[in-house]
């Protein structure tokens, strides 16, 4: 029997996690970041900046709204792709502690964990807004009496002994959905709606 499967570019295990995918996915990056290295090292900033966004990035987040981890170990590890690509676009190799740090920031990128969020939060907003082909009425109740804390599309939250089921897509994204503000979940349009992703994460 085995432990994992590729199905549509997704590595699926047995125990339901997602070790075996975020390996795969980030040793990709890496050997993609190293062609790119050695053959864009002494190009510009820019082009260097969408060599990371076209070549590389997209590994890491291919199909995050199914995987997006929630344990440290595997957030630090996809992270890591980003930081030493910072390091290559501002080719800049130094050890001193937050200068990557200080680059990222330079630079306006937002940390991989927060554009993970966002891709499961848009597609939350497609979902209930008949935008995609996921029957919303199969997975999600409306809150019928929405509390302060919570905005009026609210759903209410189905929790599990398991692990892997409330850090799945509907349990764990129901959470970040009812946190958001009025004006974002009633956004007019998806764009609109990432507009005001971007404005939080920004803040």
């Amino acid at each position: 029997m085995v432990k994992s499967h590729p199905y549509l570019g997704v590595h699926l295990q047995d125990d339901l996690g997602w070790n075996s995918h975020i390996g795969h996915a980030t040793s990709k990056a890496r050997r993609m970041q190293g062609v790119i290295s050695r053959n864009l090292y002494s190009c510009p900033q820019k082009l260097k900046e969408t060599a990371y966004f076209s070549f590389v990035r997209p590994h890491v987040e291919y199909a995050c709204t199914v995987w997006d981890p929630h344990q440290k170990n595997h957030k630090t590890k996809i992270e890591r792709v980003q930081r030493n690509a910072a390091r290559f676009v501002k080719s800049n190799y130094e050890r001193t502690k937050g200068t990557v740090t200080n680059f990222l920031q330079d630079l306006g990128w937002q940390p991989l964990e927060d554009r993970r969020r966002a891709a499961r939060l848009t597609l939350m907003y497609k979902i209930t807004n008949n935008e995609v082909d996921i029957p919303s009425d199969h997975y999600l109740t409306p809150v019928t009496r929405p509390s302060r804390r919570n905005n009026s599309k609210s759903f209410l939250q189905h929790q599990k002994r398991l692990s892997s089921h409330n850090k799945s897509f509907f349990p764990r994204t129901i959470i970040d959905w009812n946190s958001l503000q009025e004006d974002i979940v009633k956004a007019p349009s998806v764009q609109a709606f990432k507009n005001h992703l971007y404005q939080i994460n920004q803040q």
